[in-house]
């Protein structure tokens, strides 16, 4: 991830201008880490921006669907 991918993706999670350029130096500083700079999110009453629980907390979804009958397109008539 570059700093632009971070600014980018700091801007889409609703941050403030001023706290983008905080959590870049803090970036620069420190190095890439999504923890961390969640962490400071948090710190500054933001929301966890990379934080990816989606995948963990919908393991078993694949699993509750169950069969679809799939039915033709076209109509078939039948002569009696």
């Amino acid at each position: 991830m570059t700093f632009q991918d971070l600014k980018f993706a700091l801007e889409l999670g609703c941050v403030l201008g001023k706290d983008i350029e905080y959590l870049l130096d803090f970036s620069k500083k420190n190095g890439i880490n999504t923890q961390e700079i969640d962490n400071e999110l948090l710190k500054l009453g933001y929301d966890k921006v990379f934080d990816n629980d989606f995948e963990n907390n919908n393991e078993d979804d694949d699993n509750e669907f169950g069969y679809i009958q799939k039915f033709p397109h076209k109509s078939k008539f039948y002569e009696d």
